[in-house]
């Protein structure tokens, strides 16, 4: 089976490489009810060709799919649903659209900056973190605006170092961007890119030893932790990315329903602080 596309198309493929000969009800398998238990029968020969650089879905072990009923996201997960081959080629992602372009490319960004705070003690998967912040940081507004294969396969590679390192685990932006795919639809890195500087901002008392080595990778300076919020905001509207939730259609309404899936989502766990469905509220309402 040979899986093409951005993280969705590749999801996609995981899912049906799971269910050629599982044949249980599909969330069945969800992670975090254990259901990788259930995996246990042959998984095809799997290959990924990813064409965009944000999710780094190729180098996966899960699918995530929105549930139709509860708008949670849902994880099919098991290490043997990882890719047997991966063709990584930064020739495909060259003509993606800048917005596609920009919005994966933050993405990335976010797995890279989640995964460094992430809790738990894992220097490799910190030192991968690092090095595609910085991947990020010389390449992105190049790939998004002029397209050359150096930037595009910086962004292909730092794509899929910011897969690996989040296997220590993400943290409040995704939980924060997740229920606005699967209430608004709203695109992925798209919700991941408004909602970046804002958990960051979240989470940065407490953690500056962290945020002034995350500054030093993204190019900002020596003991420049606080100015990374600030970077984060600046990036979006060089890259002609909004940085307020009103402009891509939420409306006040939707808040509460927002925070209590986002507290219902399974990647804040990991932030290094804890989170309250008000402290989401409060999130969302300071970027709206």
């Amino acid at each position: 089976m040979i899986g093409v596309g951005g993280g969705a198309a590749l999801d996609v493929a995981r899912a049906i490489a799971l269910r050629s000969h599982h044949h249980r009800d599909l969330f069945d398998y969800d992670d975090l009810i254990g259901g990788d238990i259930y995996v246990t029968n042959e998984i095809p020969h799997l290959i990924t060709v990813p064409t965009t650089a944000g999710t780094g879905s190729e180098v996966g072990r899960s699918a995530i799919i929105s549930e139709d009923e509860t708008k949670k996201k849902r994880i099919l997960f098991s290490p043997r649903l990882m890719a047997k081959i991966v063709f990584a080629d930064p020739l495909l992602t060259m003509d993606l659209p800048a917005f596609v372009t920009a919005a994966t490319g933050i993405d990335a960004l976010t797995h890279n900056m989640e995964a460094y705070l992430a809790k738990g003690y894992h220097p490799m998967c910190d030192g991968i973190a690092l090095e595609g912040m910085a991947m990020v940081a010389t390449a992105i507004e190049k790939a998004t605006k002029e397209s050359d294969l150096q930037s595009r396969s910086k962004m292909l590679l730092a794509s899929l170092m910011g897969a690996v390192a989040f296997q220590k685990g993400l943290g409040i932006v995704h939980s924060l961007a997740h229920p606005l795919s699967s209430l608004l639809d709203t695109h992925h890195g798209l919700a991941n890119a408004i909602n970046l500087p804002y958990g960051m901002q979240f989470n940065y008392a407490g953690f500056e030893d962290r945020f002034d080595k995350m500054a030093v990778a993204l190019g900002i300076g020596n003991n420049a932790g606080d100015k990374v919020v600030d970077y984060l905001f600046e990036l979006n509207t060089r890259l002609d990315l909004p940085t307020h939730l009103s402009s891509i259609g939420v409306q006040k309404q939707h808040l509460a329903p927002l925070s209590e899936l986002a507290y219902a989502d399974f990647c804040h766990p990991s932030n290094p602080k804890p989170v309250t469905t008000e402290d989401f509220l409060a999130i969302y309402e300071t970027a709206f």
